[in-house]
C-alpha cells in the first residue's frame, strides 16, 4: 500500500473556500492600515481598493501585481495545477491586463505526497502559463502538512484598458460569462458523494478554462466594471461592485447557470464549517430577497468559487452592439441583473 496520500486528504477547505472570511480580513486591515505611511503617487491601487490587482503606475503603462494560492479541490495533481495557475492569472485578465512572469508558491510534506504528485501539478500549471506566454521565473516552496499551491504574477495593461471592480454604473446590465458551483462540487468530492470520472468533461474544461476574456472586455469603453467571481461568492462580488452604496442590483436567480448537478448536491454536501456560511453571514445585510428561494440555490449564490468566471457591469447598448461576438468567445455569457440607483443592495428575485 502506497505511503502517499492523495491530495485532497489533508486539505481542510480547498481551494478559494479556504479564503479568511472577508469580515476578519477588513478587521485586520483597519488596524494596520495607518502603519503603512509609505506614500507612493505610483500606486494607483492598493488593497484599500479591495480590487483583483494592486496597480503601478510603470510610464506608458501599468503594472499589475496579484497573488494567490489555495489547497486542493481535486485529486488529480494535474488537474489542481491547471486551476492553481488558471485561478492566478485570472486576476490580472479581471483587471484587463496581460501576465508577463509569474514566481510560484507551494507547500507539501514530502513524506505524504510523492515526487511524482508535485512534478504532475506543476506540469498541470505550466500547461497553463504556456499558453500565455508567460515564464515561471522562480518561487518558494514549504513543508506543511496541507498542500499548497498558487502563484504570484506581475501583468500590464495599457492605461486606457484598465478595469475596476467598483465602476459600474445605474442601468447598466450584470453579466457572467461561467456557471456557479465549483465549490459544491468541490465538497462533493472530499466527501465521496462523487468522482472526478462523475464530472462531464464539458465541466471539466469549464472548471479549469481561463479568462482571457477579460482582455476582449477591456477593449470597450461601455464595460465600467470588471471583476472576477471566487472565494467570496457571486453574492460577495456583485457586492464588491456596488461597495460604495450608491447603486443596487436586481438579480434574477431564473438567468444564472449551475454546474450540472450541483443544485441536488448543495445542501447534503455543505457542512456547518463550510465558507458558504462565512460569505452568507458576512453579506447577510446586503441581500433582500424578493421572492422565495430554495436552499440549494442560497447555498449556490455564497458558493466561494476557485477559478470562477468573470462578472461585468455593461451598459445595455454596449452590451448589445458586441453580444454576438462577445457570445462566439464566451458562449456561456449571461445577463444576470440590472444596476439602478440605490443604496448597495442585491435584490433576488
Amino acid at each position: 500500500m502506497s505511503m502517499f496520500c492523495q491530495i485532497m486528504d489533508k486539505s481542510e477547505s480547498g481551494g478559494c473556500g479556504c479564503k479568511i472570511p472577508s469580515s476578519v480580513l477588513t478587521k485586520i486591515l483597519s488596524q494596520t492600515a495607518a502603519a503603512n505611511t509609505v506614500s507612493d503617487d505610483r500606486v494607483v491601487l492598493g488593497f484599500e481598493s479591495s480590487d483583483d490587482c494592486a496597480v503601478y503606475d510603470a510610464g506608458d503603462k501599468y503594472l499589475l501585481f496579484t497573488t494567490d494560492f489555495f489547497s486542493p479541490i481535486v485529486n488529480d495533481p494535474y488537474v489542481f495545477g491547471q486551476l492553481a495557475a488558471s485561478n492566478a492569472v485570472s486576476d490580472i485578465f479581471a483587471s484587463g491586463g496581460t501576465p508577463l512572469i509569474a514566481n510560484s508558491i507551494m507547500a507539501f510534506d514530502p513524506e505524504l505526497v510523492s515526487t511524482e504528485q508535485v512534478t504532475q501539478m506543476i506540469l498541470g500549471a505550466q500547461s497553463v502559463m504556456n499558453q500565455f506566454n508567460v515564464s515561471i521565473v522562480g518561487g518558494h516552496t514549504i513543508k506543511n502538512s496541507q498542500p499548497l499551491y498558487g502563484f504570484s504574477i506581475i501583468g500590464e495593461v495599457e492605461k486606457h484598458r484598465l478595469k475596476k471592480n467598483n465602476t459600474a454604473r445605474a442601468g447598466d446590465l450584470l453579466v457572467m460569462t461561467r456557471p456557479i458551483g465549483v465549490g459544491i462540487l468541490a465538497n462533493a468530492l472530499k466527501v465521496g458523494v462523487i468522482e472526478q470520472t462523475d464530472i462531464s468533461a464539458s465541466t471539466l474544461t469549464l472548471i479549469t478554462g481561463n479568462n482571457v476574456f477579460g482582455r476582449t472586455l477591456s477593449e470597450s469603453p461601455e464595460v465600467s466594471g470588471l471583476t472576477d467571481i471566487t472565494g467570496f461568492g457571486l453574492i460577495g462580488h456583485i457586492s464588491e461592485m456596488v461597495g460604495l452604496g450608491q447603486l443596487d442590483v436586481d438579480l434574477q436567480t431564473s438567468a444564472l447557470a449551475f454546474y450540472d448537478g450541483t443544485e441536488s448536491l448543495a445542501v447534503a454536501v455543505t457542512s456547518a464549517d463550510s465558507g458558504i456560511f462565512a460569505n452568507i453571514k458576512k453579506y447577510a445585510q446586503d441581500v433582500e430577497y424578493l421572492a422565495e428561494l430554495s436552499l440549494a440555490r442560497k447555498f449556490l449564490l455564497h458558493d466561494p468559487q476557485t477559478n470562477g468566471g468573470l462578472l461585468f457591469t455593461v451598459s445595455a447598448e454596449g452590451f448589445e452592439t458586441n453580444r454576438q461576438a462577445w457570445q462566439a468567445l464566451c458562449p456561456d455569457l449571461a445577463v444576470i441583473g440590472r444596476l439602478t440607483n440605490g443604496t448597495g443592495k442585491i435584490k433576488v428575485g
